[in-house]
């Protein structure tokens, strides 16, 4: 783990009894993932199939219209150089579409939850399985829109190392 974060009992017990159920287990979209917020000591558990809908990732970064427009500006075209290059190529609908969802994202935050990670998060999740060891991914959520969500994998380990907060 690597930041110490405070849980309530029940949480531990949730952790273990999660951890035990997966035991033997072959990989599912349906295995566990818990979300946490620490501002309410509140823990959800969702299973990964869901995880998209309730955390949706943002994908509007990784649009080819917005690669193309982004590398156009770093190589020095001027803007609207870069968006006529754009337009041409995608075309005017299209290319607009992503720039208003990538303002959008941008605008709404979504604490670093990219595609990317919630990808990643899943494969990694796949190989853990398939390796016959048992984690569960905990997303810790930011605090604030500034602050990125943070992965932890709860472990034999992580549960036994819990610290229980006073607030039960």
């Amino acid at each position: 783990m690597k930041k110490s974060y405070k849980f309530l009992k029940k949480h531990k017990n949730e952790f273990r009894t999660s951890y035990i159920s997966l035991l033997e287990k072959k990989w599912s979209l349906n295995f566990p993932v818990f979300l946490f917020d620490r501002d309410w000591f509140r823990l959800k558990k969702i299973t990964l199939y869901d995880l998209a809908k309730e955390l949706q990732p943002d994908n509007s970064e990784e649009a080819p219209e917005i690669i193309k427009y982004e590398k156009l500006l770093k190589e020095g075209y001027e803007q609207l150089q870069a968006i006529q290059e754009c337009w041409h190529e995608f075309g005017i609908e299209d290319f607009h579409r992503s720039l208003r969802n990538s303002s959008k994202w941008k605008t709404k935050g979504n604490n670093g939850w990219t595609f990317k990670k919630y990808a990643d998060l899943i494969i990694e999740y796949r190989k853990i399985v398939e390796n016959k060891e048992i984690q569960i991914p905990i997303i810790i959520l930011g605090r604030s829109s500034n602050e990125d969500h943070q992965l932890e994998w709860i472990s034999k380990e992580f549960i036994s190392e819990i610290t229980i907060a006073d607030y039960n």
